[in-house]
């Protein structure tokens, strides 16, 4: 879960600290629209490729970030 909270308080610009690993998009101090389209670049950036429209919906979460982070869906 580290690269997860690490990559969404990097790119909303909040300590590591202020993200907990259940944080959400409706939880997390920073992380609003505008926060969340920059966590969505640097998804993009850390995988590669383009998000999908249905990804940048559905990665809301800390822990849907750390699924795709690993392999997993989000």
């Amino acid at each position: 879960m580290t690269d997860a909270r690490m990559l969404v308080a990097e790119a909303i610009e909040r300590p590591r600290d202020h993200v907990p690993a259940n944080g959400t998009i409706e939880t997390v101090e920073g992380w609003d629209s505008l926060g969340h389209m920059r966590i969505m670049l640097a998804l993009e950036a850390r995988l590669g490729r383009p998000m999908e429209t249905e990804e940048i919906l559905e990665l809301a979460s800390v822990e849907a970030i750390d699924r795709l982070l690993n392999g997993g869906s989000g």
